[in-house]
């Protein structure tokens, strides 16, 4: 598996937890009279994001998921040597 391909599954990881974790807190949050929204944490997002990317756009370079639009199945099996 090539680096940035390694990176991008990393940096979907990071952003699906992340972004787990922002619904639970909003779910969660104990001062109902000042609720919190998914809204509150862009920052947080972009600066996790920023750090797990290394500030680059590696997710351009991978094949987007089924829900997405993108193939239910991928070989990624190599050819035989002939």
């Amino acid at each position: 598996m090539s680096e940035i391909t390694q990176n991008a599954i990393f940096a979907r990881e990071v952003q699906r937890r992340v972004d787990d974790l922002i619904a639970w807190i909003v779910e969660n949050s104990p001062d109902k009279e000042h609720q919190l929204s998914i809204s509150n944490f862009r920052d947080v997002r972009q600066t996790l994001f920023g750090l797990a990317t290394n500030g680059s756009n590696v997710l351009q370079h991978i094949e987007p998921e089924p829900e997405q639009g993108g193939a239910q199945y991928i070989n990624d099996n190599p050819a035989p040597w002939p």
